[in-house]
């Protein structure tokens, strides 16, 4: 990290303002939260490499690609078209880590041109969302909790700086984040819209809506809310086999009822509510995922055109498809005639020739934690298969326990089947410490779950 505060601190990006003058109001404070969105929403992080791109590639999610991903699937990270995106990672989420520092400093410093509601917020949510980004670094580029958590993780940046940062351990990065996160749900608990009884989601809000503060606080499952911090503490938790914390937390989601499994009843209502909007035309199946199932998401603008088309259709550069004979082998003969997301998130694009997935060819929004994980690490945590069998019927499947009565096999087989685009499949084999990630040509060691790091960082910035 040694360029420049001034490089770092890219928060807006329709117009350059000078840092001093962007947090002079409560508008510029709001206009740098949803710049490190933008940040996080790239094609080189969440929009793209760290959901359906590189991280689904690596997990063997799909059984044709085309280059630059061919190298990656045999996990050759000297490749230097792999080792591009890899750095690409790291560079994008460090620079959304620092301008969240720039945020949470001009909180306290400044903080006093916002009313408290406000100001709260959006520290919160800063918080949040630099907790989410070092977890993911340190899922990428460390060992993992459970075979090495006495070793180096990666460096935690909690200041804005560009001087070198020490890595702290794999365990105590881990206990950092969820003390961060602790306080992030302190600070917007009392004022976060997502907790108040009767929030709901809606697709689509009316002009009215926008005229307190510019809409800054509509569509809270696209931002980091009050529950996104709690699944992300859930999945820490999990992550460092503190199952009873990771089941509090996620019961905590779940029993809420601020998010639903998907089911015919909701995608009829949310059918008519685009029609009484008058954008029918433009409603699709993975809107109402998005609405009832999104815990905390990314909005991505042209959501279709500068990413699902990117990796999903036919061309000669990144293509990613999922054969009919892999679609059978994950979802299994019940599976395929009954899960609705075998039927819903796969089609032949207009334009192409292949089946693709279609799960962002409609819709704004990439998913950071969604409901359905929250039954899995329930099932986990607790040992309780009717969590799993709760999602499996949800999902479609009349007689759930036909898919199988062994948690840990009908776990692997929901990680397969329901993070398909979204980059956790990977996460879940490393933390498994699978000998053999499924579908790969190769055998698994901490060679492939332990991306390398860049090499900028190993000569200049990265210290143990």
């Amino acid at each position: 990290m040694l360029t420049s505060c001034d490089d770092w601190f890219d928060v807006r990006p329709k117009s350059q303002i000078k840092q001093g003058d962007l947090f002079s109001s409560e508008a510029g404070f709001r206009d740098a939260t949803l710049g490190v969105y933008t940040l996080m929403a790239s094609t080189d992080a969440y929009g793209g490499n760290m959901t359906m791109g590189l991280l689904d590639v690596l997990a063997q999610q799909y059984s044709d690609v085309t280059s630059p991903y061919t190298t990656a699937m045999s996990y050759s990270y000297t490749d230097k078209a792999v080792e591009s995106m890899t750095e690409g990672m790291w560079r994008q989420c460090y620079k959304a880590i620092v301008n969240c520092n720039y945020l949470i400093k001009n909180c306290d410093e400044n903080g006093g041109v916002m009313n408290a509601s406000t100001r709260s917020i959006i520290k919160g949510e800063a918080m949040a969302v630099r907790a989410y980004l070092h977890f993911d670094m340190m899922r990428l580029y460390a060992p993992c909790y459970a075979t090495g958590s006495s070793q180096p993780a990666v460096p935690y940046v909690f200041e804005p700086t560009v001087s070198a940062q020490k890595a702290m351990t794999v365990s105590a990065l881990c206990d950092q984040l969820i003390s961060d996160l602790v306080a992030a749900r302190e600070l917007m608990k009392p004022y976060d819209p997502i907790c108040e009884a009767g929030y709901n989601e809606t697709l689509i809000y009316d002009t009215e809506d926008y005229l307190e503060d510019d809409g800054f606080l509509l569509y809270r499952t696209s931002r980091m809310n009050y529950y996104a911090a709690t699944a992300l503490l859930a999945r820490i938790s999990l992550y460092k086999g503190d199952k009873a914390n990771a089941l509090s937390y996620a019961q905590e989601v779940i029993n809420s009822g601020k998010f639903d499994l998907i089911n015919d009843a909701l995608i009829a209502a949310d059918k008519e509510e685009a029609r009484h909007n008058g954008t029918n035309n433009q409603y699709s199946f993975m809107q109402s995922v998005a609405k009832h199932e999104y815990i905390g998401g990314l909005y991505v603008y042209n959501l279709k055109e500068n990413n699902s088309d990117l990796y999903f259709r036919d061309h000669q550069g990144g293509q990613l498809r999922m054969s009919d004979t892999r679609k059978m082998s994950v979802f299994g003969a019940n599976g395929i005639d009954y899960d609705i997301r075998a039927k819903r998130m796969f089609a032949v694009p207009s334009g192409s020739n292949n089946e693709y997935c279609i799960k962002y060819l409609t819709g704004t929004q990439i998913p950071l934690l969604k409901i359905g994980e929250m039954y899995l690490i329930a099932a986990e945590a607790s040992g309780d298969i009717s969590y799993l069998y709760t999602l499996l019927q949800k999902r479609g499947y009349p007689n759930p326990a036909d898919e199988g009565t062994g948690l840990t096999a009908l776990l692997q087989k929901e990680y397969q089947r329901e993070f398909i685009g979204e980059g956790q499949l990977f996460y879940f084999y490393k933390r498994q410490n699978l000998g053999k990630i499924p579908f790969a040509t190769v055998d698994a060691s901490q060679a492939v779950y332990v991306l390398p790091l860049p090499t900028d960082e190993l000569e200049f910035g990265y210290t143990e």
